[in-house]
Order: structure tokens, then C-alpha cells, then sequence
């Protein structure tokens, strides 16, 4: 297919968000093997990508454009947008950025034929591991519950996830029986590492059940971490658990990415369908 991407920023020697999207999409679509070709004006191809709306100016032969959005701004109204995409629709194809964008656009009457998305795409970034810290003495009599921790890690999908700091006397036994953890500990306390601790972690994890306080809940809550521990009448905590199970899925909910299939490669497939069925190849 030969596709010719109209990237109208290069009109006006605009280097921004659109510009991205017309590299991003002409890199894949060449990667897919596809003939591309990038100018601020329409050439003939089999479609003319236009990017954005608001500028578009119909190529002759088969069109598609991108809706980045309608919301209103200080240079157009909501209702300047959607008569300018009503208008345009007549001689293309509009391609949304969600289908929030899509359906409302279809409420204020344009054709749903018309009209597509593809959400956005990211770049790959390599999401670290949540750091979660442990700042307490595991007692011989249980009272800090540590079989809870043992289960949570027993539990993780990926224990690449997390990398645990662990500062306290009486953990290493636990430590040892588990596989495959991410872990820094040391059973001597230092209120030097002690602040680097907090002040470096995402999160600080406690199991104690007692009826007051952690002093590590009350720190971690100065140094701005969020907690995880049974809630606290006293102290608001940012992610509470009453049982295994709730803080199984505290930890299981980290891995989650909803948008780990919004890639490039994705987002220009997608495309790719819209306009084989444009094209009448679907």
C-alpha cells in the first residue's frame, strides 16, 4: 500500500505532538513494508493521512484524518470543531483518538460509517520496579505476621516487580525460604540508611496488627510514601488491607498495564485495517 502522511505542522515549521505521530507512524508503517512518503501538502497514494482535522484540505482520491480532539480552546469552539469534522467527513475518513471522541461525535450527528479510533501509543518507556519498604524488627513471638509477607511474595506473578528494602533484626530466616525475590536487608538498624530507605521507596508495607502505630507508618507518612498496612483510625492509609487476599491484590494490581499494548506497531496496524477496509481489501 502507499500511504502519504500530510503532516500540516510542517507548514507553519511546527515540530510538535503531530509531528511525532506522522514520524512514528511513517517509521512503522516502513518497518511493515509499505511505500511512505511525508510532505505538508496531499500527493497521490492509495490514502492520504491528514494530520490534524482542522487543517485538512480534501487530496481527491481516498482521505482519512486524524480527531485528535474537540474539546474547546481559546482558538475554537466545541461547536467549530464538529461543523469543520461534519464537513470534512464528506470526503474522508475520521480517525478518533478514543472512542469517547468517536461517540460524541456521532450524538451531534456525524455519519458513524465515517468515523474510527485507534487509541493513543507510548514509547516504550521500561517501567522499574515498585521499591516497597520494611522498616520493623520481626519478633520471634509473630506479632509482625510475617507468614503475610511470605504468602504476598508466594503470590506475585512477577517478582521483577518489586525490589523489597528491608531494614530489621529477624528477617533473614524468612528470606531464606523464599525463591526468586528482589531484595536489600540488613538486621542493623542505621538512621542514616533508615532515611535514604524512606526517602528513596515508593511504598512502605507493614504487617503488624497492633493497636497504635508503627513508628515506620508514622516516618513513611512524613516522607511522603504511600502506605500499605490494615487501616489505622489514626492515620489515613493510602492502600489498606484486612486479610491475605486483599493484600495479594494490592500487590498483583502494580503489575497491571493497561496500556501495554499501545504500542507503535499497534497503533499503525490498526490503522492499516481502517484503510484496507477503505480501499475495499477487507
Amino acid at each position: 500500500m502507499k500511504i502519504h502522511i500530510i503532516n500540516y505542522e510542517q507548514n507553519y515549521g511546527i515540530e510538535s505532538i503531530l509531528t511525532k505521530y506522522s514520524r512514528m507512524l511513517e517509521r512503522e508503517l516502513i518497518d511493515l513494508g509499505h511505500e511512505v512518503s511525508v510532505s505538508g501538502k496531499a500527493e497521490k497514494a492509495d490514502i492520504n493521512h491528514h494530520i490534524n482535522f482542522n487543517a485538512y484540505k480534501p487530496s481527491g482520491g481516498k482521505d482519512s484524518m486524524m480527531i485528535a480532539h474537540i474539546s474547546g480552546d481559546k482558538n475554537q469552539s466545541k461547536e467549530t470543531k464538529i461543523k469543520k469534522i461534519k464537513k470534512s467527513l464528506k470526503t474522508a475518513h475520521g480517525i478518533a483518538f478514543n472512542p469517547g471522541i468517536m461517540n460524541d461525535l456521532i450524538k451531534e450527528g456525524c455519519d458513524p460509517k465515517k468515523l474510527d479510533y485507534v487509541m493513543h501509543a507510548h514509547d516504550g518507556m521500561i517501567r522499574r520496579p515498585k521499591i516497597v519498604a520494611i522498616v520493623s524488627k520481626n519478633y520471634e513471638d509473630g506479632r509482625k505476621n510475617p507468614e503475610m509477607f511470605t504468602k504476598l511474595v508466594k503470590s506475585l506473578g512477577d517478582k521483577k516487580s518489586v525490589i523489597f528494602r528491608i531494614m530489621g533484626a529477624g528477617w533473614l530466616k524468612v528470606l531464606k525460604k523464599l525463591k526468586g525475590i528482589q531484595v536489600q536487608y540488613t538486621d542493623e538498624f542505621s538512621m542514616d540508611l533508615y532515611e535514604q530507605i524512606l526517602n528513596t521507596s515508593d511504598y512502605l508495607l507493614y504487617t503488624g496488627d497492633e493497636d497504635s502505630l508503627a513508628q515506620s507508618q508514622v516516618d513513611a507518612k512524613n516522607a511522603g510514601l504511600r502506605i500499605i498496612s490494615r487501616p489505622n483510625p489514626d492515620l489515613e492509609i493510602e492502600l489498606p488491607f484486612t486479610n491475605q487476599k486483599e493484600l495479594n491484590k494490592i500487590f498483583a494490581d502494580f503489575e497491571k498495564n493497561e496500556v501495554k499494548d499501545w504500542t507503535w506497531e499497534n497503533y499503525t496496524l490498526k490503522h492499516l485495517q481502517i484503510w484496507k477496509k477503505e480501499l475495499g481489501e477487507m
